[in-house]
């Protein structure tokens, strides 16, 4: 893609999961309850390595609060 925000979002993720395959990253218990099936999020994707750890629950919570939190004024 030639939209710069889309290409970085895709360098971050393709460079998370081959740190995850190299052993790098290891995946980590949900930070918020603690399931160990999760996702990796990004706060920043120039920083591709910094991850937090979210069940698919939460990293869609996380989301939606970031929605809203860019509505209200």
């Amino acid at each position: 893609t030639k939209d710069p925000e889309k290409r970085i979002k895709f360098l971050a993720r393709s460079l998370t999961k081959i740190a995850i395959s190299k052993g790098i990253l290891i995946r980590m218990p949900c930070e918020k309850c603690g399931n160990t099936k999760v996702d990796a999020h990004h706060d920043d994707y120039l920083m591709p390595l910094q991850i937090r750890w979210l069940c698919r629950e939460h990293h869609s919570e996380h989301h939606a609060n970031e929605r809203l939190n860019k509505i209200r004024p």
